[in-house]
This record gives C-alpha cells, structure tokens and sequence, in this order.
C-alpha cells in the first residue's frame, strides 16, 4: 500500500485528475460555444494536456489508453504495479466527474446537456442499425487514438520526439469529425462518465441511457485490441531491446546497443 502512494505516485494519480478533468471541460464547453473547429479545439486541447502532464504520469487521460498501455507493460506502467493501476481509473473517472460538475457552472445549463449519445430523436430508441454503427465507430477511433499512443508515446525507437502530442490530439480531432454525428465520438469511458453526470444532475437525458453499453464495451475493446496488436506486430524492439531479426533499435550509440543485447543473453 505505501508503494501505491508515493510522492511520486500520488503526482502521476493528481496528473490524471487535473488532465482528465480539464479534458471534460474542454469538450462540455467547446460543443456548446465553438461553433466552427469544435473537433480541433478537443483535439488541440488534449495535446495540450499530454504535453502538460505527460512527463509526470504519461497523461493517459483516458481508461482505454491505460488498458492499452497495460497491455503494452512498458516499465515506466508496470503489469505488476496493481495498486498504480488502480488509482489511475480511479483518478480518470473522478478527475472527469468533477471536470463535468465544473463545466456546468461555467456553461450553465447547455454545457451540462452536452454528453455522447447515439439517440437524438425517438425514432433512434429503436434503430439496432445506428447502435451497430456507432458501437463499430466508437471501437475503430479508439483503436486508432490508442495505437497511435503506442507508437507515438511507448516505442523507444520513437523516444525523444516532440510530435506525440499532436499525433495524439489529431487523432481526437478526427474521431469528433468522422464519428461526431454518429455516436458523439466519445473514445474514452470517462469521458462519458464525466458529461453524464451533470446531465442526469439536470434532467437533461431525454432519451434514457441505454445505449452505454457503446461508450464502455466499444472503447476497452478498442483499447485491447490497440495494445494487443501493437504487441503482435512490434516484439522486444519497441521495447529498446534488439529483435529476432535485426537489432530494431535505432541509436547511434553502439556500445548502448552492445550492452542491450548482452542483457538479453544473460536473460536468455
């Protein structure tokens, strides 16, 4: 338990509660107020958010990407570390409760209406269709902001680049443009959590919420199949450690190449 709240620990938990909750608001009051570049704006504001706190806590803001990243079992989010894992959901989730609660003293009323939804009219309560798509929708984007993750932000031959961010953010960007009209693009269960709150708080779901199941299955499937792919495709290599058929690990250094594959025999 004491290893579970380290200094160091309890900043990675307070970064995904602050970025999380900042996401949220971004995305309540950007729906109601921007009218134009709605998805750039979301897009942008993660980016921002990743270059703020990815340092501290890698800036997962989202329980699809830890699973993904738990999946990945990079060393800096250890498979082992149960209790870290733990706390970043927890963090995640309350950090996009109080991120919605705060959107709506903002925004008022229309900023707590704002949550993701694939019913906008009655004739949609009944339209196994639109479910189906937007269930498929809300898994291939996640997919997509997942795996860019991974590649961007978890594969050493990537390590050191400044791109991430935006990689990332314009990987939001364009699930709100593609999917927006179809499910509200959601791609993250705490974002879905976090908007519906204030909603429900309000008496502003006028057509129940039986469609969540879309919003949660749809996004952890995305992330699994983001980390499990990413595993399948690129092995040891993505981890700096030299591959099966070649040394898959891009450094200019070469006695850092030489004591990697050394460390690999000893395992081995």
């Amino acid at each position: 338990m004491g290893e579970t709240f380290t200094r160091e620990k309890v900043a990675r938990y307070a970064a995904e509660f602050s970025g999380t909750m900042f996401l949220i608001m971004f995305i309540k009051l950007a729906v109601v107020y921007d009218d134009y570049t709605t998805s750039l704006s979301i897009g942008l504001g993660l980016a921002l958010l990743i270059y703020n706190y990815g340092y501290i806590s890698g800036a997962h803001l989202n329980p699809a990407v830890t699973m993904a990243i738990i999946i990945r079992n990079v060393p800096d989010f250890p498979l082992s570390e149960k209790g870290q894992i733990v706390m970043y959901f927890v963090s995640q989730y309350t950090g996009a409760v109080f991120g919605g609660i705060m959107a709506t003293l903002i925004g008022g009323n229309e900023s707590a209406a704002v949550f993701p939804t694939v019913f906008r009219s009655e004739d949609d309560l009944n339209n196994s269709d639109r479910l189906f798509q937007a269930f498929m929708g809300e898994i291939f984007f996640t997919y997509l902001l997942c795996t860019t993750v991974c590649h961007c932000a978890t594969d050493k031959r990537q390590s050191g680049n400044q791109f991430y961010g935006l990689a990332i953010g314009l990987s939001l960007s364009l699930g709100c443009a593609c999917l927006g009209p179809i499910s509200g693009s959601c791609l993250n269960s705490a974002v879905w959590f976090g908007t519906v709150i204030p909603a429900i708080i309000t008496d502003q779901v006028p057509y129940g919420l039986s469609d969540l199941w879309v919003y949660w299955a749809g996004t952890f499937i995305g992330g699994i199949v983001a980390g499990l792919w990413f595993n399948l495709l690129n092995g040891r290599e993505s981890l700096g450690k030299p591959g099966v058929y070649g040394d898959g690990y891009r450094s200019d250094n070469r006695e850092e190449l030489q004591n990697l594959q050394e460390e690999d025999t000893e395992i081995e």
